[in-house]
């Protein structure tokens, strides 16, 4: 059985924690109204995912983080801005975590607090062979 891309799913803004509701030092992605955790959870929880992040120190579009991420990959010195890529791919769920494929993929993205992230998420979906 081979996968396909049923959608994609992209979020973008700084990362920062913040207290919601009765938690605190919650993980959001300043953009968003809910903990990004909570986001995920409605969004993709129990589907098979593929997941991509660019982290940059400032607002970017999605081609200008691929470009500098591109040129730090081939040691290109003259980027303005640091780009950090990663795509880990396997089943996710959320708790109070965000596992794919065994990465805490909050704990990551908690280390780039302040920055800017471009976070996008693949659904797949069974297709028949």
């Amino acid at each position: 059985m081979t996968k396909r891309i049923s959608e994609t799913k992209t979020y973008a803004g700084k990362l920062i924690e913040r207290d919601h509701e009765e938690a605190s030092d919650l993980l959001f992605i300043e953009s968003l109204d809910e903990p990004l955790a909570e986001v995920l959870e409605r969004d993709i929880a129990g589907k098979f995912v593929s997941v991509r992040y660019w982290i940059t120190d400032k607002e970017v579009a999605r081609e200008e983080a691929e470009i500098a991420f591109v040129h730090k990959l081939m040691g290109f010195a003259n980027c303005d801005f640091g780009a950090h890529y990663s795509e880990a791919t396997g089943y996710l769920w959320t708790d109070e975590d965000v596992m794919i494929g065994g990465h805490d993929l909050l704990n990551e993205l908690r280390t780039y607090k302040g920055e800017w992230v471009i976070l996008e998420i693949d659904i797949m979906e069974a297709a028949a062979q």
